[in-house]
């Protein structure tokens, strides 16, 4: 099992950055409200400033994602890694 952990870890961080975009592309769809709505209904209003806005709202809780799965990754591996 401690040989596998490398390859469970770098699916975890690939699959939490895939499902944001999904959350992101099901609020385009059929959501009326959250970070995708406000992105669609800002943008078909020119409102470039607040697309950007929640842009790096969604850049920032990406990298915050990503950093605890590899922050996790760094401990674990610590322990039971060779």
């Amino acid at each position: 099992l401690p040989y596998s952990l490398p390859f469970l870890f770098n699916g975890m961080k690939i699959s939490m950055t895939l499902a944001i975009i999904g959350v992101i592309v099901g609020e385009f769809i059929t959501s009326q409200r959250g970070l995708g709505y406000i992105i669609l209904f800002a943008g078909s209003r020119f409102e470039t400033a607040i697309v950007m806005a929640a842009l790096l709202v969604l850049c920032i809780v990406g990298l915050v994602l990503y950093g605890l799965v590899a922050l996790t990754e760094q401990i674990i591996m610590k322990r039971f890694g060779e």
